[in-house]
């Protein structure tokens, strides 16, 4: 039997899914009008009517269930259809040979004509069983002659209008499911196509910064190993040792400045050319410049030389929660409070905005600030409720080993 995507629930509107039930539900009741009137009239001797609009609706019920399960629409299905559908008519063509109250089965015929049918044989079907209902009214001797005539003719005009509207909104309603399927696709390599470049610029930039690397080093740090070595082995081979020792000497304090400059340039950019405070002071500039939050920084103690380490966990650190306080916090006010101890350096973060529940937060960036410290030894303490701001305390300590 023919497939279609109208009988597919997902494939198409409400509006025809709905017009499919009805169609159902128009065959079975006319056949259950037909059947309730042969027995009013002729009782338990109309009993083999009865069974063979049983017969009629067993037979419709199973082309509905394969045609619900089927997904083809091929050749095969068109033929099975077509097939299905000539049993179903010769049934009702018994049905009516046996009872006029059958005739009015033919309106839910006219539907499955269209819906397994070409449009010309749709309507020559179609011409054909109004003819054949015509007849057998009359046939019957039904006292309504025009009735009789005009009831088949303009069921079957109506019929055939729903119908034709019907197929041509379930062709619609392929159409755009082909149109949304190509689209999903388009977008779907267009994002494959943004990740791979995305890749692929991440590797040009990582196998730019390494040939970079690598030519610093050979320009400094090789050549500078290369001298050492051979002013080495000339001091071996002499008996004057001291001038060799001093361009040793002088040879290895280039190169640790050279070293100190490659490292350095792996360093974040803020750090590269002011200290700590100076690059978390441009951190408040930035957020008070475009968000109009006011931002103040408090240094307490004797300031101390950090290690690179912790400038960059500290920097981080502030970096992140002053993007918390952009993003969520709704605050007029931030404060950055750097302070020196003897065993810790420590940098709270405090704005008077919105807060949020301790209990609900687990997003990446308190887990990233979390982990950055703890690889130092350090600890991060957030306090925070809702309506009475928040609060981030950075802890690194000082003298003792991570």
């Amino acid at each position: 039997m023919q497939t279609s995507d109208a009988y597919h629930p997902g494939g198409v509107a409400p509006v025809l899914r709905a017009m499919r039930i009805g169609a159902h539900l128009l065959f079975v009741l006319l056949l259950a009008v037909g059947v309730g009137r042969v027995i009013a009239s002729q009782g338990l001797h109309g009993w083999w009517i009865v069974v063979l609009a049983g017969a009629e609706l067993g037979w419709y019920v199973c082309g509905v269930f394969f045609v619900e399960r089927g997904r083809g629409g091929g050749k095969a299905d068109k033929a099975s259809g077509r097939a299905w559908l000539a049993i179903l008519v010769l049934g009702w063509l018994v049905l009516v040979a046996s009872n006029p109250d059958f005739v009015w089965v033919s309106f839910a015929l006219f539907f499955l004509c269209f819906h397994l049918l070409s449009i010309p044989r749709a309507l020559g079907a179609t011409a054909a069983l109004t003819a054949v209902s015509i007849g057998a009214s009359l046939w019957h001797g039904v006292s309504n002659t025009m009735a009789s005539i005009l009831g088949p003719v303009i069921g079957a005009a109506v019929a055939a209008g729903m119908a034709m509207v019907y197929e041509q909104l379930v062709r619609e309603a392929r159409e755009r499911q082909v149109l949304v399927d190509e689209l999903t696709e388009a977008h779907r390599e267009l994002l494959g196509a943004q990740d791979e470049l995305v890749a692929l610029q991440r590797e040009s930039g990582a196998l730019a910064e390494r040939s970079r690397l690598a030519r610093d080093i050979h320009d400094t740090l090789a050549q500078g190993f290369s001298s050492i070595l051979l002013l080495a082995r000339a001091g071996l081979r002499g008996t004057e040792t001291g001038p060799i020792f001093t361009q040793i000497a002088d040879t290895a304090q280039q190169n640790l400045v050279e070293a100190r400059r490659v490292v350095a340039a792996l360093a974040p950019a803020d750090l590269e050319s002011a200290p700590l405070e100076s690059a978390l002071r441009r951190l408040l500039d930035q957020l008070s410049d475009q968000t109009g939050i006011t931002g103040e920084l408090v240094t307490d103690g004797a300031q101390a030389a950090l290690s690179m380490d912790y400038d960059v966990a500290l920097l981080r650190v502030a970096q992140s929660a002053l993007a918390n306080v952009r993003l969520h916090s709704q605050a007029r006010r931030v404060r950055l409070t750097l302070s020196y101890a003897a065993d810790e350096v420590r940098l709270d973060i405090v704005d008077d905005g919105v807060g949020f529940d301790q209990r609900e937060a687990g997003g990446f960036g308190l887990r990233a600030m979390r982990d950055r410290l703890a690889e130092l030894g350090g600890t991060l303490v957030v306090e925070s409720a809702p309506g009475d701001g928040t609060a981030v305390a950075a802890t690194l300590p000082v003298g003792r080993p991570a």
